[in-house]
C-alpha cells in the first residue's frame, strides 16, 4: 500500500541519519529514557486514566485471557519471546500486543532480525518476589505497570545500529503520546498507552 511505502522510506531515512557522522558525535552516555523518581508514577497515572485493571493473582490473569481481555504474545517472524518467560506470563492488553507487532515489523524491515520480548504481564504475586531484586514494588502508587498488562520489556541485546534505530523510533512514539519508556540495564521497558477493549 502507499502508506506502507511511505513508512519504508521514513525508516530508511532514519537509518541513514543514525549512521551519519554528525550523529556519531552525540555523547554516548546520553540516555533519553533514563528513569527518574516519577517514571513509575507517570505510568500508573496513565494506567488509571486508561482504567487498566491491576492483576493481583495469576488466576485473575487466566480469567481475562479466557474472556479475551488479554492477548497472547506468540513468537512471530518479526519478534520472539524469551524462552525464559513463563507461558502463563506471555500476555498483555491487545493495544500493547498490537504496538509490539507494529514496532517489530518496522525493525524487521530494516534489520531482518526479530526483536525479543523479555517480559509482559506480571501479577502482583510475582512482582512481590521481584521487588527484592530492585524491581518496582507490587503495591501502591509506584507499583509496577507490568501488573496491568500495559507493559512489555524488549531486550537490548542488539548491535549499536539496531540500538540507535530502536531508540529513535521509541523517541518518536513517546513524542506522539503512544508510549512511556524507561531504559533498564538489559531492556527497554515500554508502557503502551491505548484504549481498552
Amino acid at each position: 500500500s502507499k502508506e506502507f511505502n511511505v513508512w519504508k522510506i521514513l525508516v530508511l531515512l532514519m537509518s541513514l541519519l543514525l549512521n551519519s557522522p554528525a550523529n556519531a558525535r552525540v555523547h554516548k552516555n546520553k540516555n533519553p529514557f533514563r528513569a527518574d523518581s516519577e517514571s513509575v508514577l507517570r505510568e500508573n497515572l496513565a494506567g488509571n486514566e486508561m482504567k487498566a485493571y491491576r492483576y493481583f493473582t495469576q488466576a485473575q490473569v487466566d480469567n481475562d485471557v479466557h474472556l479475551g481481555k488479554l492477548s497472547a504474545i506468540h513468537d512471530y517472524t518479526v519478534y520472539v519471546v524469551s524462552p525464559k518467560l513463563p507461558i502463563e506470563r506471555r500476555y498483555a492488553l491487545p493495544a500493547t500486543v498490537g504496538f509490539v507487532y507494529e514496532l517489530s515489523k518496522e525493525y524487521y524491515w530494516v534489520f531482518r532480525q526479530p526483536l525479543m520480548v523479555d517480559s509482559a504481564i506480571r501479577p502482583a504475586t510475582v512482582q512481590r518476589g521481584l521487588h527484592l531484586h530492585n524491581a518496582a514494588p507490587a503495591y501502591g502508587e509506584r507499583a509496577s505497570s507490568h501488573e496491568r498488562g500495559t507493559t512489555v520489556d524488549l531486550s537490548r541485546k542488539m548491535s549499536k545500529n539496531e540500538y540507535k534505530w530502536l531508540g529513535v523510533r521509541l523517541m518518536y512514539y513517546r513524542a506522539t503520546g503512544r508510549v512511556l519508556v524507561i531504559q533498564e540495564r538489559n531492556c527497554f521497558h515500554i508502557f503502551v498507552i491505548g484504549d481498552l477493549q
